[in-house]
């Protein structure tokens, strides 16, 4: 019984330090900032209807209500990348892609408004489209980023998404 009264002091004690010292740190812990980069679907299969709406016009409303829900977070900064937007299809074009909005702060109004000048037209690189958003990511020592794909289709131009 003693050498359990014992154990329980030891971990009460190892609790309390390490709570006393991780409060002392937080005064000198510079706050993550996490980046979330939307890879939107703006190809042509997004000119269908779902539910007697255009999948590109429901994406593009949903994304909106999710910007205007994390509008006021504290140390968050988004970006806007979409592919299938910039070529017609045929031909097939697999470099159609783009960072249409980089990261920044209070950039969602400009987000919103980007999103409601596309139209849905090309093809899926969405392989090509999830390697070059790794370069949408400048380098950062304190950061989180996040990669959120919007898309109803397939990839298209032969690429591994995994």
């Amino acid at each position: 019984m003693i050498k359990i009264t014992k154990y329980l002091i030891i971990l009460v004690l190892t609790i309390i330090s390490s709570q006393t010292f991780s409060q002392l740190n937080k005064k000198e812990v510079t706050p993550i900032t996490t980046r979330i980069l939307f890879v939107m679907d703006a190809s042509r299969s997004m000119t269908g209807k779902w539910q007697g709406e255009s999948k590109y016009v429901i994406a593009r409303t949903i994304l909106s209500q999710i910007l205007d829900s994390i509008a006021d977070i504290d140390n968050l900064q988004v970006a806007l990348r979409v592919y299938g937007h910039t070529r017609n299809f045929p031909p097939q074009n697999c470099n159609d892609t783009r960072l249409e909005i980089p990261f920044s702060d209070d950039n969602i109004g400009e987000i919103k408004h980007r999103l409601k000048q596309l139209s849905p037209k090309g093809t899926s690189p969405i392989a090509n489209s999830l390697l070059k958003s790794k370069n949408d990511f400048t380098a950062c020592g304190n950061c989180r980023n996040i990669i959120i794909l919007i898309t109803d289709g397939i990839e298209e131009c032969g690429g591994d998404i995994c």
